[in-house]
């Protein structure tokens, strides 16, 4: 059995100011489940632009849309192999597959929270205080709850750090701000997020104060428009780093992750094949102490696989640093309370 310690036990074993966070999606499915989960997106997600998708769904036995994504680009691959009709069959499969992307990232904005009065004053300072504990975060999450809780100091009057590296841009009347490659960012989104939009020359952030227009009322209408966000959704590793290393904001916030030493406590990530390149920065990197979060029984399968790929990771590490890898109980954490 597995040696796993509470989230307090955890800290002690660490020391403040050399924290860093990793989070994955069960942050958001901590606050709610319904909101979150593959199959509770799958539910709600409308499928009609991809009719097939449905019983895709059902023959490989799974609502995750990322696995879903990464057999029709495998597929797609294989089948021009057995003749010249496998050609259209594989330009079909790649669009069904980019389809698959925006209605994931539709169905994300139905399920969302409209307003952080949704989530409420008391889950927000529970988050805080889980967030206080360390000195910058990465997110793999698309959603706005990190965001919206690093934002509301007015539940406990003590600003979290939160520069994710946006500024005003040149026009006084913009009702958006802009990423600038700038200094030491708090916050890096590594996989992209709704309220960040790709328009061509410059990413912008949808805000609040400069609309007074809450956010996923923004994020919806843009999606009205067919203007969607900066969204890394391919399902298997190798084309998420392709889609990042040809973007500067996300490879930036790679680059970054790969750089961080210290301890880094790794929240709600099952530690999948889709996210090595996620992983190998850390086992290329200089993280002395790694601490991976379990959730519910340490023998249960999910579990196991999560600490057999964790406990890979010393043996994979690159260079003079040493690399120690350690389990908590995410529930101990307490994250909203």
């Amino acid at each position: 059995m597995v040696d796993v310690v509470t989230f307090d036990e955890a800290l002690a074993l660490t020391e403040q100011g050399k924290r860093k966070l990793l989070l994955g999606n069960g942050f958001s499915i901590a606050w709610r489940a319904s909101a979150f989960t593959y199959r509770s997106l799958l539910e709600g997600a409308d499928l009609c632009r991809a009719p097939r998708a449905r019983r895709l769904f059902e023959t490989l036995g799974t609502s995750d849309f990322e696995e879903v994504i990464r057999a029709l680009l495998i597929a797609a691959k294989m089948v021009p192999v057995y003749g010249i009709a496998g050609t259209d069959m594989a330009a079909e499969m790649r669009s069904d597959a980019e389809e698959l992307k925006s209605i994931l990232v539709e169905a994300i904005a139905a399920r969302h929270p409209d307003r952080p009065q949704a989530v409420g004053d008391a889950a927000f300072k529970a988050c805080r205080a889980f967030l206080r504990h360390f000195g910058c975060y990465y997110t793999l999450n698309y959603d706005l709850l990190l965001y919206w809780a690093l934002m509301h100091d007015e539940v406990d009057g003590e600003p979290l750090p939160r520069d994710d590296g946006f500024a005003n841009p040149e026009e006084e009347d913009a009702d958006h701000v802009v990423w600038e490659a700038r200094g030491q960012q708090h916050v890096h989104f590594l996989h992209g997020a709704l309220h960040l939009l790709d328009a061509g020359p410059e990413l912008q952030k949808r805000t609040w104060s400069r609309t007074a227009v809450p956010l996923m009322d923004q994020v919806r209408e843009a999606l009205d428009q067919e203007r969607y966000p900066l969204f890394v959704a391919e399902g298997e590793s190798r084309q998420k780093l392709a889609h990042i290393q040809h973007h500067g904001y996300l490879s930036r916030a790679l680059r970054s992750f790969g750089e961080v030493g210290g301890d880094l406590f790794v929240y709600g990530h099952s530690l999948a094949p889709n996210d090595e390149h996620v992983l190998r920065k850390i086992e290329r990197g200089k993280v002395r102490l790694i601490f991976v979060s379990l959730f519910g029984d340490p023998s249960s399968e999910e579990n196991k696989r999560i600490v057999q790929r964790a406990l890979e990771m010393p043996a994979r590490r690159r260079g003079k640093n040493e690399l120690s890898v350690r389990f908590y109980d995410a529930a101990s954490a307490r994250v909203w309370g």
